[in-house]
């Protein structure tokens, strides 16, 4: 049996607010993320980022319109060893859109 080669983490908070967070202040592999899509709100993006380069991007699409009223929920998992940051993994949201982010 093979172990990980990284320890994988989570942000120990559910990020909602539209704005730049960072996940990990230094190198890390950005390993999934968890999204969730509210009902009734127009639609989103979120953008993981080393420091400030995008490295993946995600369109939510709206909840509050008449081909989706109910909430919406993805995860993404990367394969591999995840996407590396160099930097700084951080995550932008567009709208108020709870993330969870799995790093390493």
């Amino acid at each position: 049996m093979s172990t990980y080669p990284v320890n994988v983490k989570a942000n120990t908070t559910s990020i909602a607010t539209a704005a730049t967070h960072t996940i990990f202040n230094g190198p890390a592999r950005c390993l999934g993320i968890y999204m969730v899509k509210p009902k009734d709100l127009a639609s989103a993006t979120v953008t993981i980022q080393d420091d400030s380069t995008a490295v993946a991007f995600f369109d939510l699409p709206a909840t509050d319109d008449a081909s989706n009223k109910a909430a919406i929920t993805q995860y993404v998992q990367f394969p591999g060893t995840g996407i590396k940051c160099n930097t700084s993994l951080k995550v932008t949201l567009s709208r108020a859109t709870p993330v969870t982010v799995f790093y390493g």
